[in-house]
């Protein structure tokens, strides 16, 4: 037969009804085995999830499922990929896979209903259902520009890796399953243009990428019979990888497209939240937090194999930059080794065989205890990671273990013994709670029942000579303002944010349910702390001991009376001497959100805001890594206990990122960044000054306070 070009093909079939045959050239016999064969490889894959599932099942149950967010979230972040975000080149790829991937599973899922109805309602090959006229022409063009995309990013992770760039584990096995995908792609190319010169098909343009395929072989001389037998050949090719990648995907790192679309439908999204453990479940079972696999939660199991080990946790840990041992993707891995090797309560996990169990146990033994409280549960890792998987989470839980096991030692159990002892870390007398507001006439609830905002003054405040400056500063300002407000004074106990993060639920319940019946006593509604995490606790954690409150930072009720002309107008000129630079902290940013109150609160100081505008305002430097992003100062979840020296700290990259800003001023918004980013600072760059928020405002508007140089109060009674 002579050759005939595609374009010789398209205008002999421009008569023909525009449709494709399914299984066009595939013989009956063919058919029928293709149909055993896709069983098995279905069957194996079915095996394979139920597999996983049953061991995510033998962990705790993970607390109802609110369907409708749950519905939202896969629409946001899994089908949409809402949370990849950074890393341009590796984001691009994924959505470019993950989409090309979904548009060709639903083709092939057309094409197969397409099939089976024909079958039911004895339609002849020549006579489709659905997959004919202008539905096929749009199905046709679809896919065939999605199985680009789809090839595109396959090829792009496997230049990635195969250039080891990325901090992703890199293992043959992925190599491979990457060059399975690119195979599986280009062969069905290859099919689709030989089906293309076989069947004469009408409009072969509709099918680019397959037209240009078909154009090739025309012209390396490939006739319309000889494209029906290499059709025949290589759809039976492409057909056996594909159904050996459906068979292989639960037993590959694959699995977690499925673990990972689980995770982020029923995973908590606020970073602030820890999982409460109640009272009757450890009197049951005589535990606290996680000793064993099946000690986590259905969610949690599930999370494990939901990571890819791509590294982005690793990357975003201030702990692992500060070279301590732990890493959040290390950590998710090895406890992916022990299921795989031990199971879940007593259940086989089928593994690979590679791993090997240490027989370690899990907490202090599988993770180390050094690894687990090197944590400063900023929450990078888990806002990261664009599957939701929580490292810190899971750390949190194996702390409340080593916790229940005595393991603390130091000064950071000491903190612990005087927060249960006196009610605050520092282990001073309730009565000394006040003494920090000397000479401010400071109005208690007991004294003013009326009024309209609560000031929780916090721990650090209340006993840290430095940080009481941002509570006179604050009140300052409240007073100027002619807010209605007052203070618990010695009825305020530690909200007990650290206990919680350090591992000691008891002690961080029996602190709410103190601090929530004397907010109770006292009807508060309102309450603002210049803390973030005393923002964050009674924000998030409260609610779980029957506290709902209005809780407020204090650069967010600063913020409203700027911007109210509530405040004495600011001078034209600055309150500090050159530029500016803010450190974001974890537990306000990326754990609450409120990133913008702060700067705006610095642009009035600074000479930028509102009618105080002026030509020669100070710039406001923004740190490499801010608001969301921002890198933690070192002092969260309990790290603020630890005796490490400023070298030695989780947030000393933190402080050379400060340093370098070449700003005189850091602004801080919190006590536990005012103090570990003020020793680093001073260890650096004694020049630079770390002042809160509070203070430069009060001294912008009120003037330096009477008695005190540059801003430093006198020293409290």
């Amino acid at each position: 037969m002579p050759s005939v070009s595609p374009a010789e093909l398209m205008l002999a079939a421009a008569s023909q009804p525009l449709m494709r045959e399914v299984f066009g050239n595939i013989p009956g016999w063919a058919k029928g085995l293709f149909y055993v064969v896709a069983a098995v490889a279905v069957g194996a894959w079915a095996y394979g999830i139920y597999r996983r599932v049953r061991l995510w099942r033998q962990g705790k149950p993970s607390g109802g499922v609110n369907y409708a967010a749950a519905l939202k979230r896969v629409v946001r972040d899994v089908l949409l990929q809402g949370r990849f975000r950074g890393r341009p080149f590796a984001s691009l790829a994924h959505v470019l896979l993950f989409s090309g991937f979904f548009v060709l599973l639903i083709g092939t899922t057309l094409v197969a209903i397409e099939h089976i109805l024909a079958d039911l309602l004895g339609r002849p090959a020549s006579d489709p259902v659905f997959h004919k006229g202008l539905y096929y022409a749009v199905y046709e063009l679809v896919t065939d520009s999605f199985g680009v995309a789809f090839l595109v990013g396959c090829t792009m992770f496997l230049v990635r890796r195969l250039r080891g760039a990325g901090s992703f584990a890199k293992t043959p096995a992925d190599v491979g399953m990457l060059v399975l995908l690119i195979v599986i792609g280009v062969t069905g190319y290859v099919v689709e243009g030989l089906r293309i010169i076989h069947a004469a098909t009408p409009l072969p343009g509709l099918s680019p990428v397959g037209y240009v395929t078909a154009s090739l072989f025309t012209a390396a001389g490939v006739d319309q019979a000889g494209a029906g037998r290499l059709h025949f050949a290589l759809w039976w090719f492409h057909a056996a990888l594909a159904l050996g990648f459906i068979a292989w995907m639960p037993y590959s790192r694959l699995i977690h497209s499925l673990a990972g679309a689980i995770n982020l439908a029923i995973r908590n999204e606020r970073l602030g939240t820890l999982r409460p453990i109640s009272m009757a479940e450890v009197e049951e079972t005589g535990l606290i937090g996680v000793a064993k696999l099946e000690d986590f939660t259905r969610q949690q199991l599930a999370s494990l194999d939901a990571c890819v080990s791509c590294g982005r946790c690793q990357d975003m840990c201030p702990a692992f930059e500060a070279g301590k041992p732990l890493s959040p993707r290390n950590v998710v891995q090895e406890l992916v080794g022990v299921m795989n090797v031990r199971g879940v309560g007593g259940q086989s996990a089928g593994g690979s065989g590679q791993e090997k169990d240490s027989g370690l146990p899990l907490a202090g033994g599988v993770i180390g205890e050094e690894t687990l409280w090197s944590c400063t549960t900023c929450g990078a890792c888990a806002d990261v990671c664009p599957l939701g998987v929580s490292p810190m989470g899971m750390i949190t839980d194996l702390r409340r273990f080593l916790i229940g096991d005595g393991a603390l030692r130091g000064s950071p159990a000491t903190a612990l013994q005087k927060t249960d002892r006196v009610g605050n870390p520092f282990g001073l007398p309730q009565k000394e709670r006040l003494a920090w507001a000397a000479g401010l006439d400071v109005p208690l609830v007991k004294d003013n029942p009326e009024y309209e905002v609560l000031y929780w003054v916090g721990c650090a405040a209340a006993y840290d000579r430095r940080a009481q400056k941002i509570a006179r500063s604050v009140v300052r300002l409240l007073q100027a303002a002619d807010v209605n407000f007052a203070v618990l004074g010695p009825e305020e106990r530690c909200t007990g944010e650290s206990a919680r993060r350090m591992g000691d639920e008891l002690l961080f319940q029996q602190l709410a349910e103190q601090n929530v019946a004397t907010l109770g006593e006292h009807r508060a509604k309102r309450i603002v702390a210049h803390c973030p995490h005393c923002v964050n606790s009674l924000r998030n954690d409260y609610p779980q001991a029957g506290g709902e409150y209005e809780v407020v930072h204090h650069s967010q009720l600063l913020s409203e009376l700027v911007a109210d002309g509530k405040l004495p107008a600011m001078p034209t000129t600055t309150a500090v001497g050159g530029s500016i630079t803010y450190h974001d902290p974890c537990y306000l940013a990326r754990a609450n959100g409120i990133t913008e109150e702060p700067r705006a609160v610095l642009a009035a100081v600074a000479g930028q805001g509102g009618g105080n505008a002026d030509a020669g305002a100070l710039p406001i430097i923004e740190l490499p890594r801010n608001r969301r992003e921002t890198s933690c100062c070192g002092g969260g979840g309990g790290r603020m206990w630890f005796d490490d020296a400023p070298s030695q700290r989780v947030g000393r990259g933190r402080v050379e990122e400060i340093v370098g800003s070449g700003a005189a001023t850091v602004a801080v918004s919190c006590p536990f960044c005012l103090m570990m980013v003020g020793d680093g600072v001073a260890a650096e760059k004694p020049t630079m000054q770390v002042r809160d928020i509070a203070e430069l405002l009060a001294e912008a508007t009120l003037g330096p306070e009477s008695g005190a140089a540059n801003g430093n109060t006198p020293p409290s009674a």
